[in-house]
């Protein structure tokens, strides 16, 4: 062969955004020293060019992903060479070895199989391009389906969230031309700092999911990172404008025969220009992108999607009548749609100053705004619906830039610096007058204690119904209580960079960042105040039964709102040495040191209490972070890849946060409510003042004194601290990957197989305690029980755990034949350990909603983000059938195993707040389930039952799941139905009168295919994570409070039908392209 030409994986440098092209120029085997080697990105003319040293080694870096690239080398005494159709992968450099002879002029490199990108990283690696997102079927238009195709990537439907291999989605690292665009406070389940996308689709240049990248420029995640490359702009005009729609009779209304109502559509718009601002000088790329979508609030009176029993346009009129004649307040009546706007656009700058100097500027806005339901039930036993005044809008405002230079200051020099600002704002304004508190009125006529004259009747609550006779309907109106105060606004602003020198064999890189985090966390539920009326005729007269007021003990909220910063500093060397032509060893260090100087206020009775002080963050925290990577060409065919490290941070700064917005010093909250009886919880004075006469604006200073001065409240307040010892999170990773291109004789050259092996396991993980509680004894089953040692509060404390392990196997094969057709498939086996996921919002949900043996602490266990087994496949094809306009049908399907979930029992009793059963805080059915020998009703000692009918339903029930008796259940050990689902997108270009070279395309995207067949498919159907079978309360024998558990109330846990997401949807659209 005239000319020698093989890709294969270097190291992976630091450069999320751009690429490199490292190679050996050679003639007959010998490097040939001083052969000029111009590296041109053909679309936009710019042109890199290196000089071989004298082991005919060359770099040039710096370049743009995507291509086509053409490489031109030009030796002493040999013809030239080039050699075109290269693509490259952002972050991804190409090893190009070239070895020239006489006879040779050109060689083409095929670009057509973006997957051989999977080949190119030391860790698992998806590249996805500008033809493999045209062909995603995406009726949300989101980014995540397009990451959800890679094998490690789970999308919940519900939440938007992707998780990584089997890791909490908000510990991802998602990047746009190298900025950080996660949602840093972690307030968004979906991980991302708005509800949708955060850059159009059609401005994507590749996007590329990465499980464990070596090198040391990457971190700040624990799960995987998502990293995305906007288009730039070439030497020719390009562009493209659509226009989408969506709506009810474009959508399914059956899943498993179950009819499900919708009134809804959706429009989207979008365009995209690119082009020379100077010819091989200057370019721009700018997009945008709109949606609107409206769609009847999900509850309401007759003619709604669920009607609220036991409530009529009339009483809502009364009410409302009242709360205008004497309280001045416009309840606004019933909230009858549901509405999001959500608008997106960027801009972005590219300039060639020189051939060795070269500049980009990006600028990326994004505002999303979407309306929430505050209150509501349509259950017949507590009816209950919210006013449009009680609803509120959650918009989402984020606005950021990067610049960008990289230098090529000699052959063997190069370097990229890279500064950033990223500010978003959160807020919740609500559709009813501001100031004003939340109000629930119970539409009992008068208040059910009065009606019966018993003392006993609890006046703080709606007289209770059943299926056949509906309770007493409640409605809200005013402030939502978590809305009365909540503002949360970030900023970080920051610079990297890299310096890269060639030695030989060796590519040695220093990287330095340093990223600086601005956070203000307003979030003061009942601020404002809110009460409960327990009849309409209380309401009439102003006479509330309770009253919850939270503020500050100095007078002024803004002493408990959330403020503070922190630097993050990241340093790491690294040196990636060709030890031989087929053999490529990258080893490194990365250090991340955080610096800080505010903490949260000192809390001297969380001192008195624990000897030591709730004031510690994040500051002087280092954490070394080696690397290894290994990438062996060991034949022409075949390619292995591994390599092992420590990576840290990610983690939400909420974690942070509660520490700032709850230290119990100046943030203080009271309740004052009627008793039974006709007494108060406080003396009469104060209840009066608090309770009569209320006018949903401002308070008697009695009741403002009291919630400054109430020491008893304050000294016992909800604190949330960090450990002394707390370290940000870290995972040790580890993988290895094999790529095989096989021919399969009769079927063809150009099969791609490929496998990956993934662990990870914990070094530091977050998790919670409350260390109010004291061990006070033990249940039947052996587990601590507890109780408070001073106060009815909590104090959270974050810590560290250390048990947990993910471990992800891949076997993958893609092959793509001339005609058109392209054919893959993935199967993914997960194995995922935890302690706790941390997916709450606040410490209480993070601590409260686990699963527990232990019930102060997380249990050990399967995680709930396993997905067992995933198989994935795509289909795509296009051809011409006239012209050069082509048809194109793109098929992606998903089977996965259900998610896991956790069989538990429920204790209804609670004391001050607490479980009775178990005394501490939190869910009350989060308690794993004991699972008694079930021979006969007296055959476990440790239970006994309310009834022969709960023994027996019981008993039918263990046996029938085959579960373990006279031991506790594992967490999470029990899964969902499988889920599969298919998706299609189907587009055809048609050519455009009097334009040449445009043309018109018009598309759909299906996805749930399978519902669409048939009503019972494609269903997505879940269990609570916390299944709870029976009740359980403490049986007393002796000296001995807990001697016995009393199980009750069987109930078999069932299924829920998640039917939004389970019908068949189809998105149309047209676009025009030239």
């Amino acid at each position: 062969m005239a000319l020698a030409m093989a890709c294969s994986a270097s190291a992976v440098y630091a450069q999320e955004t751009t690429s490199s092209i490292r190679g050996v120029v050679t003639a007959a085997g010998a490097p040939i020293a001083g052969a000029t080697v111009a590296v041109t990105h053909m679309p936009s003319g710019t042109t890199s060019t290196a000089v071989t040293g004298a082991d005919g080694a060359f770099t040039t870096s710096g370049l743009r992903p995507g291509g086509p690239f053409m490489v031109r080398v030009v030796a002493d005494g040999q013809p030239p060479v080039e050699i075109t159709g290269i693509q490259l992968t952002a972050g991804q450099p190409l090893r190009l070895p070239v070895d020239i002879s006489p006879d040779d002029t050109e060689i083409v490199v095929s670009g057509k199989r973006g997957a051989k990108a999977v080949e190119l990283s030391t860790g698992p690696l998806s590249v996805f391009g500008r033809n493999d997102i045209e062909g995603v079927a995406s009726i949300a238009r989101d980014v995540r389906d397009i990451a959800r195709r890679d094998p490690f990537v789970t999308l919940d439907p519900t939440s938007r969230a992707i998780s990584i291999a089997g890791q909490n989605g908000r510990l991802n690292k998602f990047s746009v031309d190298g900025l950080r665009f996660s949602d840093n406070v972690g307030l968004n389940q979906g991980g991302l700092p708005t509800q949708r996308g955060p850059v159009p689709l059609d401005a994507i240049e590749q996007l590329s999911v990465k499980v464990a990248p070596y090198d040391i420029a990457e971190g700040d995640f624990q799960g995987g990172a998502v990293n995305v490359v906007l288009r730039s702009g070439g030497n020719k005009f390009t562009g493209s404008a659509f226009g989408t729609y969506t709506d009810d009779k474009l959508t399914g209304d059956n899943t498993r025969g179950r009819k499900v109502n919708l009134d809804f559509d959706s429009k989207n718009y979008g365009a995209f220009l690119s082009g020379p601002i100077f010819k091989d000088k200057l370019f721009f790329a700018l997009s945008y992108e709109w949606l609107k979508e409206s769609q009847p609030a999900p509850s309401g009176l007759a003619g709604a999607p669920n009607v609220v029993p036991n409530l009529t346009q009339s009483q809502i009129d009364q009410i409302s009548s009242i709360a205008n004649s004497r309280y001045n307040y416009d309840t606004l009546g019933v909230f009858d749609a549901l509405s999001e706007k959500d608008e997106k656009y960027t801009a972005k700058i590219d300039w060639n100053a020189s051939d060795n100097h070269r500049a980009s500027f990006t600028y990326i806005h994004n505002e999303n705004s979407i309306s929430n339901i505050s209150n509501g039930s349509t259950s017949p036993t507590s009816p209950a619906l919210a006013l449009t005044s009680a609803n509120f809008a959650l918009v989402e405002k984020v606005d950021s830039g990067v610049v960008q230079l990289n230098s090529d200051w000699s052959d063997s020099l190069h370097s990229e610096i890279r500064g950033f600002y990223r500010s978003k704002d959160r807020r919740s304004p609500i559709y009813g007058e501001p100031g004003f508190g939340q109000f629930q009125v119970c539409l009992d006529p008068s208040s059910s204690a009065q009606q019966n004259g018993a003392a006993n009747l609890n006046p703080v609550a709606c007289s209770q119904g059943s299926a056949s006779a509906p309770g007493a309907a409640r409605l809200y109106f005013g402030t939502d209580a978590f809305r009365q105060q909540t503002h949360v606004k970030t900023k970080n602003y920051g610079a990297d960079a890299t310096l890269r020198w060639e030695y030989g064999d060796h590519s040695l890189k220093l990287n330095a960042a340093w990223n600086h985090m601005d956070v203000f966390n307003a979030f003061v539920p009942n601020a404002l105040g809110t009460f409960y009326f327990d009849s309409v005729q209380d309401f009439q007269s102003g006479r509330a039964s309770l009253l919850t007021l939270a503020g500050s003990t100095t007078g002024n909220l803004e002493d408990i709102f959330g403020k503070f910063a922190y630097d993050q500093y990241n340093i790491g060397l690294q040196d990636s040495w060709d030890i031989t032509p087929s053999l490529n060893v990258t080893y490194g260090v990365r250090a991340d040191l955080y610096g800080m100087s505010d903490m949260p206020a000192l809390n001297r009775n969380f001192v008195a209490r624990y000897n030591f002080p709730n004031i510690t963050t994040y500051k002087g925290r280092t954490i070394l972070q080696p690397r290894l990577g290994i990438t062996w060409q060991a034949t022409d065919r075949l390619t292995l890849r591994g390599g092992g490290g420590l990576f840290a941070g990610g983690t939400p700064d909420l974690l942070l946060s509660n520490s700032f917005t709850v230290p119990g010093v100046y943030n203080n909250s009271i309740t004052i409510q009627r008793t039974a009886g006709g007494g108060c919880n406080v003396d009469a004075a104060l209840c009066s003042a608090a309770l009569d006469n209320v006018n949903g604006r401002s308070f008697n200073p009695l009741v403002l004194d009291y919630l400054r001065t109430n020491t008893g409240a304050i000294a016992n307040a909800n604190v949330n601290a960090l450990a002394t010892s707390y370290k940000p999170a870290s995972t040790w990773k580890a993988s290895f990957s094999a790529d095989y291109d096989a021919d399969l004789g009769p079927l063809g050259e150009g099969w791609h197989f490929g496998g990956d092996i993934y662990y990870g396991w914990v070094n530091n993980a977050p998790n919670y305690t409350d260390l109010r509680v004291v061990r006070i004894g033990a249940t039947p089953d052996g587990r601590p029980r507890y109780s408070t040692a001073s106060g009815p509060n909590s104090d959270f404390l974050l810590f560290n755990s250390h048990e947990g392990h993910s471990l992800v196997a891949v076997a993958r094969f893609d092959k793509r034949w001339d005609f058109g057709l392209t054919l893959g498939g993935s199967y993914t086996f997960q194995d995922i350990t935890d302690v706790n996921p941390v997916n709450g919002t606040t410490s209480a949900s993070s601590y409260g909603g686990q699963a527990m043996v232990d019930p102060n602490v997380g249990a050990y266990g399967t995680s709930i983000y396993q997905i067992r087994h995933s198989w994935k496949f795509n289909l795509d094809y296009d051809q011409a059938f006239f012209g050069d306009y082509k048809t194109r049908f793109s098929l992606f399907g998903e089977l996965r195993s259900g998610t896991p979930y956790s069989l538990t029992m429920n204790d209804p009793s609670f004391v001050n707040g607490r479980s009775s059963v178990f005394g501490v805080t939190g869910n009350s059915d989060r308690y794993l389930l004991y699972v008694p020998n079930m021979a006969s009703m007296t055959a476990d000692p440790l239970v006994t039952y309310d009834s022969a009918a709960t023994f027996t339903a019981l008993q039918g029930f263990v046996t029938g799941n085959g579960l373990r008796q006279g031991a506790i259940v594992g967490k999470n050990s029990k899964r969902s139905p499988n889920f599969f689902k298919v998706d299609l997108h189907v587009d055809q270009e048609l050519p455009v009168p009097l334009l040449s070279g445009a043309r018109f395309k018009l598309f759909a995207d299906v996805e749930n295919v399978l519902n669409l067949i048939d009503k019972d498919w494609g269903s997505l159907r879940q269990m609570n994570s916390l299944a709870s079978v029976v009740n359980v309360a403490c049986v007393a024998s002796g000296n001995n409070p807990c001697a016995q558990y009393r199980y009750s109330s069987f109930r078999n846990p069932e299924v829920t039908n998640q039917a939004r997401y389970s019908l068949w949807g189809v998105r149309v659209g047209a676009r025009f392209e030239f």
